[in-house]
């Protein structure tokens, strides 16, 4: 992702204010309702991943795909505490 952030679909699944309050430049932001909404329109021409920062939201994202779009077989989620920075900068832990 640090390398080549187009390369993955990365999807912030947290609120929308959440989400202003920072996020990784190369993140959409999507909550889980929304992605439910839009689930057909999701391809496998890039790996998706699912990122909140706790992993409960991204997990819920990511077994709502494996329930509903188990043709798609590159779909991941970060389960780890994701902290964010206004200048776009998050850490992983």
């Amino acid at each position: 992702m640090a390398a080549n952030p187009q390369s993955i679909q990365l999807i912030d699944v947290r609120s929308p204010a959440e989400y202003a309050a920072g996020h990784s430049p190369s993140a959409e932001n999507m909550t889980v309702d929304q992605l439910e909404e839009d689930i057909d329109s999701f391809t496998d021409e890039k790996p998706i991943v699912f990122i909140c920062s706790t992993g409960a939201r991204s997990g819920e994202a990511y077994y709502l795909f494996l329930d509903k779009r188990s043709d798609l077989k590159g779909v991941y989620y970060v389960d780890a505490t994701v902290t964010y920075s206004p200048d776009g900068s998050f850490t992983i832990e």
